[in-house]
C-alpha cells in the first residue's frame, strides 16, 4: 500500500532536525507557587458560593431520617461543640477541622463538596508546574556540579531530595481522596507530604544560593549580604517548620491536633496553631515565591535541545539539508 503526503511547509532552519529553547528554572517555581495561591483563592470562592449556605441549612428535611446524618452532617451526637448528628453548622466557626484542631486552615476551603471536586480539577495546574520545576532544578544543579561550583555530596543530596519531592508532590492529591471529616488522619497525611516537600525545596534552594555565592544586582544584594540573609532565613525556616511538622505528625497519628495548638495566642481570637500555620505559610509559600522571582530576574536560563537523526524515507533527504531544502514536495511510504 502506498500513501503520498505533502511535505510540511515551514521556514528552513539551521538544523531542521533539532529543536532548541531556553527555560528559566526559577520562573517555573514562581508559576508553581502562583498556581498554589490561585488554587486556594479558587477553593475559597467555590466554598463561599456553594458550600457555606449548604452547610448552614443542614440536610434536606425530606430525606429519610437514616440519611440525614450522612456526609458532613454525620457529627458526633454531643453538644460540647454545639453541633449534633444531622444538624447544619456554621462553616466559619464550626467546621470539622476547627473541632479537631482548634482552627480552620486553608484545607477547609476544599473539604466539602462541591468545592472539593472543583478544586481537584484545578489542582493539576499546581502539581504539574511544581513537578516541572523540580525536574528542571535537578538538571540545573547537575550542570552546576559539572562546573565544579558545588560538592559531590550536595549534588547527591539535591538529586535525592528532588526525587522525594516529586513523589510527595504527586501524593498530595490524596487530600481530595481522603475526606477530611471522614478520615482526618489520612487527609492530613497528604498535606504533611506537601509540607515536607515545600520545606525541602526551600532548604535545598537556600543552601544552593549560599554554596554558589549568589548575588542579585537587581535588588542591590551582594554575595556577602545574600549569604547572611539566606542563613537567617534558613534558621527561621527550620525553627517554624520543626514545630509545624511535629504538630502535623501528631495529627496524623492521633486524628486530633496537639493540646498546645488549641491554646489561646497573644493575638485575640486566634489560637497558637493558627499562628504557627500562618508563619509557616509565610516562610514556605510566600517568601519562596518572592525569592524565586528575584532569582528569575538575575540568573541565566537553561537551554534545552531535542534532536533526531535525519529521516531516511524518500523525499526527506533534501528537507534535512537546511537552507536549500524545498518548501514543498512529496514523501512516499510503502
Amino acid at each position: 500500500m502506498t500513501a503520498i503526503h505533502s511535505a510540511p511547509r515551514y521556514a528552513p532552519q539551521e538544523n531542521p532536525n533539532s529543536w532548541k529553547t531556553t527555560v528559566s528554572v526559577e520562573k517555573w517555581r514562581c508559576i508553581a507557587y502562583g498556581f498554589f495561591w490561585t488554587m486556594c483563592l479558587f477553593a475559597l470562592t467555590m466554598t463561599k458560593l456553594f458550600v457555606v449556605d449548604y452547610l448552614k441549612a443542614g440536610p434536606d428535611p425530606d430525606l429519610p431520617i437514616e440519611k440525614q446524618g450522612c456526609g458532613p452532617f454525620n457529627r458526633e451526637d454531643v453538644r460540647e461543640f454545639g453541633v449534633g448528628l444531622g444538624e447544619g453548622f456554621n462553616y466559619t466557626t464550626q467546621s470539622h477541622l476547627i473541632e479537631l484542631f482548634g482552627f480552620g486552615n486553608i484545607c477547609t476551603a476544599w473539604d466539602y463538596s462541591p468545592s472539593r471536586e472543583l478544586t481537584a480539577l484545578y489542582f493539576p495546574l499546581f502539581e504539574y508546574s511544581l513537578v516541572i520545576y523540580l525536574v528542571l532544578d535537578i538538571a540545573n544543579t547537575y550542570l552546576t556540579r559539572q562546573r565544579g561550583e558545588i560538592s559531590e555530596a550536595f549534588w547527591n543530596f539535591s538529586k535525592t531530595v528532588g526525587m522525594i519531592n516529586i513523589a510527595l508532590c504527586i501524593c498530595f492529591r490524596m487530600i481530595f481522596v481522603c475526606i477530611a471529616y471522614e478520615e482526618p488522619a489520612k487527609h492530613t497525611a497528604g498535606f504533611l507530604g506537601l509540607q515536607v516537600a515545600l520545606i525541602l525545596v526551600a532548604i535545598q534552594n537556600t543552601l544552593y544560593v549560599i554554596m554558589t555565592g549568589q548575588s542579585y544586582p537587581t535588588v542591590g544584594l551582594s554575595s556577602s549580604t545574600t549569604a547572611v540573609l539566606a542563613k537567617i532565613y534558613l534558621f527561621l525556616l527550620s525553627c517554624i517548620s520543626a514545630v509545624k511538622v511535629a504538630a502535623t505528625v501528631y495529627i496524623v497519628l492521633n486524628g486530633v491536633g496537639p493540646a498546645f495548638y488549641k491554646k489561646d495566642s497573644p493575638i485575640p481570637g486566634q489560637c497558637v496553631g493558627q499562628i504557627v500555620d500562618k508563619i509557616w505559610m509565610i516562610f514556605n509559600a510566600v517568601l519562596p515565591m518572592c525569592i524565586a522571582f528575584i532569582r528569575m530576574k538575575n540568573e541565566d536560563p537553561l537551554t534545552i535541545e531535542i534532536s533526531m537523526p535525519t529521516p531516511t524515507y524518500e523525499g526527506a533527504t533534501a528537507a534535512g539539508k537546511g537552507e536549500n531544502a524545498p518548501l514543498t514536495g512529496t514523501s512516499t511510504y510503502n
